[in-house]
């Protein structure tokens, strides 16, 4: 590798940062529900798209590109002990320190709260496309080329999600939609 191709990866990258790091950080804090985790995922997706800039083809945008790989690599630390690690451990914790009962618990959630447990409980291929869609503000054919799916398979799980989440929340007693 040239010192030329270094200064124009290093260019590429900074570019990307400047134009996308702010969306990432978003993206993969839908994800992880932690600012602090969320940056460093975002972090390492960029260390990701600066190590896989000789292979990219321009098959895709950058911003397309980048989020793909952001996607992945908070996929890949959500299967990571290290996370499981935590989530255990914070559970344990909110058991030994909660002095609310269970119905006071339920009465202080808002409904933001309800919808965020509601996407969180989808599988990641509909989570995704939630996520991408409306907290990205992904087009559908931006989303289709992040997943590599067709544009159809994104409608199609698009309206499968928002009907999941729908039933979720009315399960819970809230109603979401046009009609509230």
């Amino acid at each position: 590798m040239t010192i030329v191709d270094v200064d124009h990866r290093q260019r590429l990258l900074q570019e990307a940062m400047d134009e996308y790091g702010n969306y990432l950080v978003k993206v993969c804090y839908t994800y992880v529900r932690n600012w602090q985790t969320a940056e460093d995922l975002a972090q390492d997706s960029f260390i990701k798209y600066y190590r896989a800039l000789p292979k990219f083809r321009n098959e895709s945008s950058v911003k397309t590109y980048l989020f793909r790989i952001a996607v992945n690599v908070c996929h890949d630390y959500l299967a990571s002990w290290k996370y499981k690690k935590v989530i255990i451990s914070n559970s344990f914790q909110k058991l030994l320190h909660t002095e609310k009962t269970t119905e006071q618990l339920v009465l202080k959630q808002t409904e933001e709260e309800m919808l965020v447990q509601a996407i969180e409980r989808l599988s990641p291929k509909y989570k995704d496309i939630i996520v991408l869609f409306h907290f990205i503000d992904m087009s559908l054919e931006e989303v289709s080329m992040t997943l590599k799916l067709p544009v159809n398979t994104v409608k199609t799980r698009l309206r499968r999600a928002r009907q999941m989440i729908g039933l979720s929340l009315q399960e819970e007693g809230e109603t979401y939609g046009p009609n509230t």
